[in-house]
Parts: C-alpha cells; structure tokens; sequence
C-alpha cells in the first residue's frame, strides 16, 4: 500500500500551484449555494441519516465512518459555500464546550489516585503538550521553509506569515479527540479503564490550553512584527488575563449550581441531559459575552467542579447515563462538523496539499513516544507493554480540524487582525487542508493499526488478570 503511495505523493510535489488555481476558477463558475429554511431542514436530516449509514460502514472497514463524510463533503464542493455562511463556530462551539464539560465530568479521579498515575496524567496532559508545542513549532517552521523554497507551496507569503501559519497549525494538533479515541478503544476487547481515564484527562486539559498557548504565541508574534499590531499589548495581555480569570470563575459558579440543580431540582434522567447542556452553554456565553474568550475553559473547569461535587451523591448509574448521553451528543456534532469542513475545502488544493500533511502527521508521530515515557517512565501503575501502546497513540479529529478552519476567527476578534489584508486567501486553505489531512491520516492509520497493536502487546487473558488485580 505504502508503494502505491509514493508516485502520487511524488507527482502531487510536482504539480504546479497553476493548475490548483485553475481549478478554483473554474468552480466559481458553478451555481452558488443557497439554503432555504426547508432545505437546510431536509440536508440536516438526510446528513444524519447518511451519517448512520456510513458509520455502520466504517465500522466493518474498521474506520470512524465520519472520514466518509469528510470525502462526500470534500466531493460535493459547490460555489458560494463558505465557513461564513455555515454556522461551522456556531456548531463547533457547541461540539466543543460538551466534549470539555463531558471530559472534566466523566473521568474517575478515584481510579487514577488508586493507581498512583493522576500527577502523571495531569503532567502529560499540561508538559507533554507544551513540549510536543515546542517541538512542532521548531519541526514545521524548519519544514515548511524547505516546501516554500523547493515545491512552491505558500508561494508569495512573506516568511513572517509562514511563522503565523505555523502558530495556528500547531494549536489545532495539539488537542488530543475524545471521539477518535473511543472509537479505537471500543474496538479493542477488555481494553483497560485505566487507559481510558489516563486519556480523559489528556483530552480536556490539551483542549483546554491549546488555545492558550496559541493566544501567548500570538502576542509574541506580535510583538516581534509590531507593524501588525493595532492594539498594545498591555491590552492584549490584560484581555487574554480576563478571559482567564473569567473562565475559571464563572466554570466553579457554575458548575457547583449545575450540581445543586441536578441533585435537587432535576425529576428524570433525561433531564440530567438537557441541564448539564443548558448549563454548559450559558457558562461559555457568559465567558465570551463579557471577555470574547474563556468559554471553553469555562465548560472544562464546570466539567471538573461538578464532577468532584455531584459525585459525592449521585450513582454510578446516573453518572454513566448523563456520560453516554453526552457522547451521542459530540457524535452527532461530530459528524455535522466533517461534512461541513470537507465542504468548504477544494478537493485538487487538499489533495495537492497532502505531502505537507504527511510531514505534519510525521512529526506528531515523534514527539509522542517521546511526552509518555518522560511522564510515565518507572510508573508501576501501567504495564511497560500498556505504556508503549500509549506511546504509539494521539488521537487527533474533528475538533483540531474544527479550530483551524475557525482561527482567522479567532485572530481577527481576539488580535483585532486584518486577517484579508495581510493573508492571501490560500494561506489558510493552505492550513485547513494540512491539518484535516494530518487529522485523517492519524484517524485511519491508527483505527486499523492500534487494535492489532495491542492483540500483540496485551493479549487477552493478561488483561483480564490485570483488571482482576487492578
């Protein structure tokens, strides 16, 4: 397979940036889209059942069947369709904020005190992913120069915008996907809960931080290229500060009322559902109303406070309930989010793009083996053979695709950037496609090679024993 890939990845090195942009012109000549109300109902309803369909595909060929959805997107790329006339942030808000709060909810703190490993989770979870943000930063920067230089990719982007692109790249991979991890780990038989929560809590903190880090690395950008800069940064700084702060609060508020609320108002389990989600969201639309930022830490932290609370006096039962309803609803958001982003990207410049995808998807592949074993060396809590399939795994999906392709977003609200003036439009295709591309190839290599992996390294009977003594 890997022999086949190589003279198209050799010819699409050799395809010059011409005929990508002849392709764009002559899709622009095509009708433009246009939703009605009836007919955005009717392509809502025929995607999730198409959703449900491919899904049960993707399940005997062994892949998240949200990649199909991903390619049907991709190939039914209309003219006039933009990330702006599709409530893609209005969408990937609400896919966000659940998958934080279902992060710092669900994951049993008790199991990883027990077994000695939550100061290494929570380290893995913070270090490992401001190392393996370090390590892309200096890996891309040093990889893109030499696509620039020699293939013409972002050809007549000045060098400090390629520094910008990087930043921006980099924080979409960093977050670690709830979703592309439970489906590898349903697959696999008497897969250890302890890995599990050891990913939850890598999971919400990597999704918390990213964004972060990225508005720190923003700042310094900034302020290496003041000529860009409309604010100072003392407004900046103090802004970033306050979302923060604003966050972290309103998410402790809110997250012990939500508890209260659910122990003492809720009268069914359906409705635990429908007031973590309502909960959930107006935490981030308080967050963002008053700084235009620290929604999302705002659901982790709510996340956390309600399940260190609501624990305490609530059931198993409840507790699995409220986890599995939330995980429909991150699917169901899931599989929306990959058909629109496959929709607005341009089929020849994503497959054109491919080769600098690899190069990425290569470089999360380093780094990983490299956090794990820095932050899990000499545990006993984990088998060396459990934490070599750890090493081998960083789930990457929907939700890195989903921030980059919402960043000049984020860099013209947050930065007050003029992001059409200063970017060429292809750079941020240029980005989208990257990063979708490196998601992709994470989530079917490592669908079809994680569970084979760990018949290998973990058979059965030794894990039943394991569980037995855990």
């Amino acid at each position: 397979m890997s022999t086949d890939l190589v003279p198209h990845l050799l010819l699409a090195l050799d395809e010059p940036v011409a005929e990508i942009e002849s392709t764009v012109e002559m899709i622009e000549r095509l009708p433009s889209l246009h939703f009605s109300f009836q007919g955005a109902l009717l392509s809502l309803s025929l995607l999730l059942l198409v959703s449900i369909l491919l899904e049960k595909l993707g399940v005997k060929l062994g892949i998240p069947g949200s990649i199909f959805l991903f390619f049907t997107g991709l190939f039914s790329h209309v003219s006039g369709f933009s990330f702006e006339s599709f409530p893609l942030e209005e969408v990937h808000v609400v896919s966000l904020c659940i998958l934080l709060f279902f992060s710092g909810l669900s994951f049993d703190r008790k199991l990883l005190k027990e077994n000695k490993v939550l100061s290494n989770s929570i380290s893995l979870g913070v270090f490992g992913t401001l190392l393996s943000i370090a390590f892309w930063l200096f890996y891309l920067s040093v990889g893109f120069g030499f696509f620039q230089g020699f293939f013409g990719y972002l050809e007549g982007v000045k060098q400090e915008f390629v520094e910008l692109i990087v930043v921006t790249i980099v924080f979409s991979i960093a977050v670690q996907d709830w979703n592309s991890f439970i489906f590898v780990s349903k697959r696999i038989e008497d897969f250890r809960s302890i890995l599990s929560n050891i990913f939850k809590v890598e999971t919400s903190i990597s999704a918390s931080i990213s964004v972060a880090v990225a508005e720190i690395l923003v700042l310094v950008w900034l302020a290496l290229h003041p000529e860009n800069q409309l604010l100072n940064g003392w407004q900046l700084f103090s802004s970033i500060s306050q979302g923060i702060f604003i966050g972290s609060v309103s998410g402790i508020v809110l997250g012990y009322i939500l508890m209260l609320t659910i122990r003492y108002v809720v009268t069914s389990k359906p409705q635990l559902v429908l007031g973590a989600v309502a909960f959930t969201l107006i935490g981030y639309v308080i967050s963002f109303s008053i700084t235009h930022q620290g929604g999302y830490l705002c659901a982790l932290v709510m996340g956390i406070v309600t399940s260190l609370t609501y624990r305490k006096s609530s059931t198993e039962e409840e507790i699995e309930f409220l986890a599995e309803e939330l995980e429909t609803l991150n699917i169901a958001s899931e599989s929306i989010l990959f058909f629109a982003i496959g929709l607005g990207l341009n089929a020849t410049s994503f497959f054109g793009h491919l080769p600098v995808a690899i190069y990425v998807w290569l470089g999360i592949i380093i780094i990983r083996p490299i956090t794990v074993n820095l932050f899990f060396k000499g545990s006993s809590a984990i088998e060396p053979e459990e934490r070599q399939l750890l090493s081998m795994w960083s789930p990457k999906g929907a939700i890195s695709m989903a921030l980059v392709v919402t960043a000049p977003e984020l860099l013209e609200g947050t930065f007050s950037l003029e992001i059409a003036e200063i970017f060429p439009e292809s750079a941020f295709g240029f980005s989208a496609d990257v990063v979708c591309g490196a998601v992709l190839f994470s989530m079917i290599i490592k669908s079809l090679a994680i569970p084979k992996i760990h018949s290998q390294l973990i058979p059965t009977q030794n894990t039943i024993s394991t569980n037995k003594e855990a």
